[in-house]
């Protein structure tokens, strides 16, 4: 036990549990921690201009690092506009600490300004969240914080502090939580019961998910793919959860289409991990119809069974569950089994390759359009950017492109948006930079995007944050464009309908991403013509400093 205040004490607890960067926008209830920090150097503050940035630099920082971001925001005001980032952590898993100032606990019953009920704020979109009323409970709220953030299936928790708490001076007891040895291995006969479905499956399918990269099991994924001859499509692909460039990987599935039901009744066996079965944004009839039997493993047990029914549910650590797995099937599988994989896998690889060579094919009869196509803008990119390179994306209809263009091999070289609430991109580029020092960091936003948190470049240059953020710019949300003719047919069954797309177009009045990046700091470029795309992402690279392209792009036939 050692006597001080509790603002100290909290500063010391987050040193003991390896915080290094404490991201934030302050008011006058977090005057205790702004206050305390300045007494311990060992911690950086990165202050973001809207709450939004802030909690986005500490998502890209914890997803990056693989480890908890901490971040503190001001009451109930400031939460608010912190709680749509925090809706994308808890949807993606990311573990995050978020704290927020609250009202001194003798005047709450008064109601005061900008006070609320902020545990009720954030309890839907966290592991847990706690309101702290005596000092001597900080550590213990840290400690717990900090387990329940990074014990999988890993996600946000939040702490409200109240002023007076963390002024009042007593004895503390500054232990950290003890490390999370998480490895929890699947029942022995549900991996034996799986594995006898996958050994003999004629036409296996494998879908991946985020969960995955979370286990560092790339490579395990990788390997029972291979052994199995199986088809691999993505459920959602926010981090690099299987090799992109493995030619048994087809891409992502649009779970919002019919189609996609079609597709899973080819298979036999249904081999999904780390994944939920499905997210869906869309109504749409039910995609699995019962004709391929699941296997389902995962470390979160709620997503399992959760929306269909599985022949095999297997629950644990995902690491270790494809390790046993691979073994059992190993063991399984018959010679003509294993010939029978490995044509599939032939016949796979070829279809990819058909695939990719047709669509760049159809790319390059549009390459001199102006404004130019996504997919020269990626194939392009490709080419300038340097070896390790780590991508961040916020385009939403552009990042198919990128996706079809760019393999991503390597973990850890690509994040992406998840839970769908927008104004990631800015700030989780910079909490990844911040993160991986050593790597060149591209962010890909949308113009749209970009506005939600576009004041996220003034701390890019405050803190002189290297990133290159590239706007894809086609002067419209697309997405909406996209979904309204959908809407339209085959939802509604009108062919002839048209839209005038309110809402959705800056045709008349486009953004100007380069002209804001230079009266925030960064400097910025704006690229028309195609030809000048390559050598200016280059002279970007090559400053050293943050900047900003602003690309106009084709906005499709829309």
């Amino acid at each position: 036990m050692v006597r001080k205040s509790a603002r100290h004490g909290l500063m010391e607890m987050l040193i003991a549990h390896g915080v290094e960067v404490v991201f934030g926008n302050p008011g006058t209830t977090e005057l205790p921690v702004m206050d305390a920090i300045q007494d311990y150097p060992e911690l950086k503050y990165i202050l973001g201009l809207h709450e939004s940035v802030a909690v986005s630099m500490a998502d890209g920082y914890a997803r990056a690092k693989g480890k908890p971001g901490f971040v503190n925001l001001h009451m109930a005001g400031g939460l608010a506009n912190g709680i749509s980032m925090l809706y994308n952590a808890f949807r993606g898993g990311t573990p995050l600490i978020v704290t927020a100032g609250q009202s001194d606990t003798r005047m709450l019953m008064e109601e005061p300004l900008l006070s609320g009920d902020l545990v009720g704020m954030c309890r839907q979109f966290t592991k847990w969240s706690g309101e702290v009323l005596h000092a001597q409970d900080v550590p213990s709220a840290l400690r717990r914080a900090f387990r329940t953030a990074s014990t999988p299936p890993t996600g946000p928790v939040f702490l409200s502090l109240p002023w007076n708490v963390l002024d009042e001076e007593v004895d503390l007891d500054l232990t950290p939580a003890s490390p999370i040895h998480s490895r929890i291995r699947p029942d022995p006969q549900a991996v034996d019961r799986a594995a006898q479905l996958l050994a003999g499956a004629e036409n296996p399918l494998m879908i991946v998910g985020d969960r995955i990269a979370q286990a560092d099991a790339v490579g395990e994924a990788a390997r029972i793919a291979e052994a199995l001859g199986a088809r691999v499509m993505a459920a959602s692909y926010n981090e690099v959860n299987f090799p992109s460039g493995h030619r048994q990987f087809l891409g992502t599935l649009n779970i919002d289409s019919t189609a996609t039901r079609k597709l899973f009744d080819q298979h036999d066996v249904i081999l999904a991990v780390g994944c939920n079965l499905f997210t869906q944004f869309l109504y749409a009839p039910q995609l699995l119809t019962g004709k391929a039997k699941v296997v389902h493993l995962d470390i979160n047990a709620w997503e399992i069974e959760k929306n269909y029914p599985v022949e095999v549910g297997v629950w644990g650590d995902i690491k270790a569950g494809l390790e046993d797995l691979m073994e059992a099937v190993e063991g399984q599988m018959s010679h003509a089994d294993r010939d029978s994989a490995g044509l599939r896998a032939s016949l796979i690889a070829e279809e990819r390759e058909k695939g990719y060579e047709a669509y760049v094919g159809r790319a390059r009869k549009e390459w001199e359009q102006k404004p130019m196509i996504p997919v020269r803008l990626f194939l392009e990119m490709k080419e300038v950017l340097p070896r390790g390179t780590i991508l961040a994306t916020e385009a939403v209809t552009a990042t198919i492109a990128l996706m079809r263009t760019i393999p991503f091999d390597e973990t850890g070289t690509f994040f992406s948006l998840r839970g769908g609430a927008l104004g990631w991109g800015i700030g989780g580029a910079m909490g990844i930079r911040l993160a991986r020092p050593d790597r060149q960091v591209v962010a890909v936003i949308g113009d749209g995007s970009a506005m939600y948190s576009i004041q996220g470049l003034w701390t890019a240059a405050t803190y002189d944050l290297p990133v290159v953020f590239v706007i894809c710019n086609n002067r419209s949300y697309r997405i909406l464009k996209h979904f309204m003719v959908n809407y339209y047919y085959p939802l509604l069954g009108l062919k002839d309908r048209k839209s005038r797309f309110t809402g959705m177009n800056f045709f008349e009045h486009p953004l100007d991403c380069a002209g804001v990046a230079e009266a925030f700091g960064v400097k910025g470029f704006r690229v028309e013509d195609p030809q000048e795309w390559k050598p200016t992402l280059e002279k970007a690279l090559a400053l050293g400093k943050p900047a900003l392209v602003d690309v106009q792009i084709h906005p499709g036939p829309f």
